[in-house]
């Protein structure tokens, strides 16, 4: 692409089609000067279309539109049989002042350029144009050639032939005058000053641009339309409505993070301008994300995901998610230039996913990584969910993933803060230990499960949620991640000293019935969040004193096979029961369980389970409690939302 200065305005469609050609296909260190004009010693100025100063010469070049079939000969010119001017003769009288003109003005010790004339005959945009030469050395071109004749050494008609050095084109531009100028004025645009065109296309046009009011600059873009350079005036007029459209949500999104300024558009009778400030930082392809720590990378998705959201709040979309058209700062700020809202918003969320999935997977984070996963595949999508999420794991901390499998042994030590001291729990899939919190110098419990990832977001929601509620009878929460290089998750919560429930020495009924109640409460409060415990059993019912703590939420499927509560109930009403409902049935029928003497036990079905109850006293659970247990291991009971457990179970406030 050749560097072209306009020093006016072409006259007529052929000059704006060959300008075009010219400057798009000649080499970048060629010069185009376009409708310059030649003063001659008289004082008056000739008129040159087009002159480029190229490697081999300065060619004075005359355009002609010219449709048909042009016989050009030496002295005479035909088109379609009809008579025309010689335009090859004004072209070289041009030249040959020009030539007069470089020698008068060029330095001492410096040839002259070989100055010559040349005729650009353009036809109908390169088409329906047919030449005859009468002499083949006429440097007369259709657009199959101009570009060769301009830049081989053939197109030369000088007797010798010498390529021009700089400090010959340095003359003939000192002789053409104010020509820095000129380019200085077609660069400017009021206070902004176009440096660097990144895209270019016939009518539109894209600049690296700084504003320069005085005193101090500012890096901004230029969205340039020009509608004289379209070929249809309808396809002018759609991208002016698209470029004013885009100003529109640009004002519309006002104040949203992650939107770049505009000032208000430019419009100057020959061209639209759109001024937009410059993004901070690199396009996201750019991004060097191994050089990222866990928490850059989760500050840039935690502010995409903000800049995202208050965009749909304004029921727009960002639509451009092309990888050039998405800057990240050094503070982690993102920002889309090409909000286009020309999708939906799933779609939107969709391309989201899929263009931050890269470093959502290098944070090792699976309640994030699962989350761009599931949305770039198209299954649903809650900003709102992501963004607690990341600011959780923010304020929190994160696991750090390691390069290899995490030991886990006495000794070892997990995400930087615990130590494992004593392995109180094995199962095929899960282990629980009590460590050390390494700081702070307390026991800690900490389990260690093998999932797999379609579990995760059940299991994601479980922590998120936990981790932001307190009940007396309900494990704290002190941390949750990923072990690096495995599918192993980890959860540390607060050491509840104690026994599990199918091992505590029972001291009275009143005691059984205290810790049912605290755990009747704890359910009913957990209940009303939407959080579901889904693995209650003997196993994860802490009993210490008169207190009892349930633990391991949605976690430890294999800790619960042997004891789970649904082995032995009826499985098609098990399926068919809601999450309260079973809760409920692993509540009743865990204490039921353990509470039957050996001597009294059936079999593990749920008639086994109905005759267990039978064997106890009424009175000695009261009658309320007791008809209410027969009534959840019968599965006959439905829950509402509003419905108060403790009444239910016959229990005073």
């Amino acid at each position: 692409m050749a560097k072209h200065i306009s020093f006016g305005t072409p006259v007529n469609d052929a000059e704006r089609w060959a300008f075009e050609l010219l400057g798009d296909e000649l080499p970048k260190d060629y010069l185009l000067l376009t409708n310059i004009e030649i003063p001659t010693q008289s004082g008056q100025a000739m008129e040159v279309d087009a002159l480029v100063v190229g490697e081999w010469g300065v060619y004075v070049i005359d355009v002609k539109g010219y449709i048909g079939r042009l016989n050009a000969g030496l002295h005479a010119w035909s088109l379609d049989g009809r008579e025309v001017d010689n335009s090859l003769s004004k072209a070289n009288y041009v030249a040959r002042v020009l030539a007069g003109k470089l020698k008068n003005k060029i330095p001492v010790g410096v040839y002259a350029p070989w100055c010559q004339g040349m005729v650009f005959v353009t036809g109908h945009k390169g088409e329906a144009i047919e030449l005859e030469k009468q002499d083949c050395a006429l440097s007369i071109y259709t657009p199959r050639q101009i570009i060769a004749a301009l830049t081989k050494e053939w197109g030369l008609t000088a007797p010798h032939k010498h390529q021009i050095n700089q400090r010959q084109k340095e003359a003939v531009l000192d002789t053409l005058g104010q020509v820095a100028l000129v380019e200085q004025r077609n660069n400017k645009i009021q206070d902004f000053i176009k440096l660097k065109c990144l895209f270019l296309q016939s009518g539109l046009e894209v600049w690296q641009a700084e504003y320069n009011p005085g005193g101090w600059t500012a890096p901004w873009l230029l969205k340039i339309l020009i509608p004289t350079h379209f070929e249809q005036l309808s396809e002018a007029r759609q991208h002016e409505e698209r470029l004013r459209g885009e100003f529109q949500r640009l004002q519309k999104l006002s104040g949203c993070s992650g939107v770049p300024y505009s000032a208000p558009l430019i419009q100057d009778g020959e061209q639209l301008v759109l001024p937009i400030r410059m993004p901070r930082g690199v396009p996201i392809h750019l991004l060097e994300i191994e050089r990222l720590s866990i928490y850059q990378l989760l500050e840039i998705l935690r502010r995409g995901a903000t800049s995202l959201s208050q965009i749909h709040r304004r029921n727009i979309c960002v639509g451009g998610w092309d990888e050039h058209c998405l800057f990240i700062g050094d503070d982690g700020e993102v920002e889309f230039i090409d909000i286009r809202d020309d999708i939906s918003i799933d779609e939107d969320l969709r391309r989201y996913a899929e263009r931050f999935l890269p470093l959502a997977l290098a944070t090792h984070q699976p309640r994030i990584y699962l989350w761009f996963q599931r949305v770039a595949a198209g299954r649903g999508a809650d900003l709102d969910e992501l963004r607690a999420d990341l600011s959780a794991l923010i304020e929190t901390g994160v696991c750090d993933s390691l390069d290899s499998d995490t030991e886990i042994a006495e000794g070892s030590i997990i995400d930087h803060h615990f130590r494992l001291e004593e392995v109180i729990y094995q199962a095929a899939h899960s282990e629980l230990w009590r460590a050390t919190h390494l700081q702070g110098q307390f026991d800690v419990g900490l389990s260690v499960y093998r999932f797999l990832q379609q579990d995760w977001p059940g299991l994601n929601h479980q922590y998120r949620s936990l981790s932001r509620i307190y009940h007396p009878n309900v494990e704290r929460v002190l941390a949750f991640g990923e072990l690096g290089g495995s599918d192993r998750v980890f959860i540390a919560r607060a050491w509840e000293r104690g026994v599990a429930l199918d091992c505590a020495e029972i001291q009275s009924p009143q005691q059984v019935i205290g810790w049912f109640r605290q755990l009747l409460t704890a359910l009913q409060y957990l209940h009303r969040l939407d959080i579901f415990h889904s693995a209650i059993c003997p196993k994860n019912i802490i009993c210490n004193g008169d207190s009892a703590v349930l633990l391991n939420f949605g976690l430890g499927q294999d800790i619960a096979a042997r004891h789970y509560a649904a082995q032995y109930a009826d499985p098609d009403l098990w399926a068919l029961e809601g999450d309260a409902e079973r809760d409920l049935y692993g509540l009743v029928a865990s204490f039921i369980d353990v509470l039957t003497p050996i001597e009294l036990k059936g079999d593990a079905g749920p008639a086994g389970m109905l005759r267990a109850l039978d064997a106890f006293d009424p009175r000695w659970l009261g009658e309320s409690l007791f008809a209410m247990c027969y009534k959840v291991l019968r599965f006959e009971v439905n829950l509402t939302d509003n419905d108060d457990y403790m009444p239910l179970f016959g229990f005073n406030s």
